[in-house]
C-alpha cells in the first residue's frame, strides 16, 4: 500500500512541476526534466519514512515469489551432481605458479 502511495505522490509532484514549467516556458523537454527533478527531489527530501516503507513493501512483494520446494530440491541435486566435476576458479588461481613462458607474474 505504501508503495502505491509513494508512487502516486511522485507522479503528482511530477505533474505539478511539469505543468507549471510548461505554462511558463512552452518547452516540452525542459518541462519534463523539471518535472522529473521536482518529483524526485521533493519526495526524496521530505518523505524518507514513506520511501523506506515503500521499499520494504516492494521487497515483501518480490520475496513472496520464493522458489518452490521442488525447485530448491532440484537445485541441490544439481549442485551435488556437479560438485567436484569442474575446476573451481579460485583454486586454479591459488595453485598457479605465477609463471608463464618464463615470465613471472606480479602477484
Amino acid at each position: 500500500m505504501k508503495f502505491w502511495l509513494y508512487t502516486a505522490l511522485r507522479f503528482l509532484l511530477f505533474g505539478v512541476g511539469f505543468l507549471i514549467t510548461l505554462f511558463f516556458t512552452n518547452s516540452l523537454i525542459f518541462a519534463v526534466v523539471v518535472g522529473l527533478v521536482t518529483g524526485f527531489a521533493l519526495t526524496y527530501l521530505f518523505t524518507p519514512k514513506l520511501r523506506k516503507d515503500a521499499s520494504e513493501d516492494l521487497m515483501k512483494a518480490l520475496d513472496s515469489r520464493k522458489r518452490s520446494k521442488t525447485a530448491t530440491d532440484d537445485a541441490e541435486a544439481e549442485d551435488a551432481f556437479t560438485h567436484g566435476r569442474f575446476a573451481d576458479p579460485e583454486d586454479l588461481e591459488n595453485n598457479a605458479e605465477g609463471k608463464q613462458d618464463g615470465v613471472e607474474d606480479s602477484k
